[in-house]
């Protein structure tokens, strides 16, 4: 247990395996709560892609206790709200609601999980409002331009397959391929039960005993295998008022030493208007409306990603600035002033979200994901202090010297656009 602050941090495994943390925060009046899945695209084999989100989907149609208009109006009745998301590693349903609510928030989670319906009618329906869903991304270039990034940088590993999956993977879903997605996915030992706000741990743990204390462990491993990525420049002909650009470059994992000096550097380098990108690109050169820095993190390794959208003549000028900036970070060493402000905005940042209590409970629950502990507020402001200007330097000439950038570009381009790259 730690208690800081008036903040108290507990973490607790049922018999089953299931996880339960919270951070109890006395002086608020709601709780966030999660039910976290170990599962999500990555998991997935290339004929049912777009499965974990399907699921996602389907929970909230019917369970054997509840239609969908029942599950969406019992939180909302109280003033709550239930939601849900699917990303490459996990799935999340997650609700907020008033801290007296505490037990329909933790039922109404486990009834999602246990008891969904996942009847051949509503399947049908769902996959309709998926593809729209799949229609919506690429009608927005800006969107879509990451998927095909991942697509490429990652090849054929699961990682770069799409979170929703394609038209062809969403239309042979079934019941039977659902059925045993969830019977080999939806197991306790796969659970993170995450919670912050006002409310007691120990009232917590029952409520996860009774509701989830049933579920059955599963002894398999999750399989996943490290992705190997390699440098690529590729293309898609579109369309488009402007082209839309990915860059990326294999970054440091989540658990390594130097995180936070990474973190810094992606910060000086494009992560707000205060930035390099920023300024050089769009307040000197107006080359672009937008360009931002950022990274990724996986179970076994990082992604430093680099966007930008700009016209298409535009397209070399603003790859070489991008470029000189790069490689002017590798080369030089960084002002008192520009260390200082990025570690205040990145403190900054860190620390006001962490003033709303849903981005607490997912800061607890990725942190056990990709650390396997809790990492304090406190912990992570001391390693950002301690970071020095020639770490910076260092850890740019470990991401980019001697290295090229994946690259893709979405619009209507010519075929050595990342000449420049080289």
């Amino acid at each position: 247990m730690e208690h800081k602050d008036s903040v108290i941090y507990n973490k607790s495994v049922l018999p089953n395996g299931l996880m339960i943390i919270t951070e109890s925060i006395p002086y608020v009046r709601s709780i966030s709560l999660g039910l976290w899945l170990n599962v999500g695209s990555r998991d997935e084999s290339a004929v049912s892609n777009g499965i974990s989100h399907f699921i996602e989907h389907m929970v909230f149609k019917a369970t054997k206790n509840r239609n969908a208009s029942e599950i969406a109006s019992f939180l909302e009745s109280v003033g709550g709200t239930l939601n849900a998301f699917t990303s490459r590693e996990q799935t999340c349903y997650y609700a907020k609601f008033l801290d007296e609510h505490l037990d329909k928030g933790v039922e109404i989670l486990s009834d999602l999980v246990n008891n969904a319906s996942f009847s051949a009618a509503d399947i049908e329906k769902e996959k309709k409002v998926i593809l729209e869903e799949i229609s919506d991304i690429e009608d927005s270039p800006g969107d879509l331009v990451h998927d095909l990034f991942a697509a490429t940088v990652f090849n054929n590993h699961p990682l770069g397959r799409p979170i929703m999956g394609d038209r062809k993977t969403v239309k042979n879903m079934n019941r039977t391929k659902i059925l045993r997605y969830v019977n080999k996915h939806y197991r306790s030992n796969k659970m993170v039960l995450a919670a912050c706000g006002n409310l007691d741990h120990d009232i917590l743990l029952d409520l996860a005993r009774r509701y989830l204390g049933d579920l059955t462990p599963i002894q398999a491993k999750n399989g996943r295998n490290k992705p190997s990525i390699r440098p690529i420049y590729k293309s898609f002909n579109r369309k488009t008022a402007q082209t839309h650009i990915c860059l990326g470059i294999p970054a440091l994992p989540f658990n390594h030493e130097s995180r936070p000096a990474m973190l810094i550097l992606n910060s000086i380098l494009g992560g707000g208007m205060s930035s390099r990108f920023f300024q050089q690109l769009r307040e000197n050169l107006g080359l672009v409306y937008t360009v931002f820095s950022y990274v990724d993190f996986f179970e076994d390794m990082g992604l430093f990603g680099i966007y930008l959208g700009t016209e298409r003549k535009n397209i070399k000028n603003a790859l070489t600035a991008i470029k000189k900036e790069v490689g002017v970070i590798c080369d030089e060493k960084l002002s008192t002033d520009e260390l200082r402000n990025a570690k205040e905005q990145l403190k900054g940042g860190l620390v006001l979200g962490l003033e709303n209590t849903s981005n607490r409970m997912n800061r607890l629950a990725k942190h056990e994901f990709l650390a396997e502990r809790h990492i304090c507020i406190d912990e992570t402001i001391a390693g950002i202090d301690a970071v020095k200007a020639d770490e910076i330097v260092e850890i740019a000439r470990l991401l980019f010297e001697g290295k090229r950038f994946s690259a893709i570009s979405l619009g209507t381009v010519k075929k050595d656009i990342f000449s420049t790259l080289e």
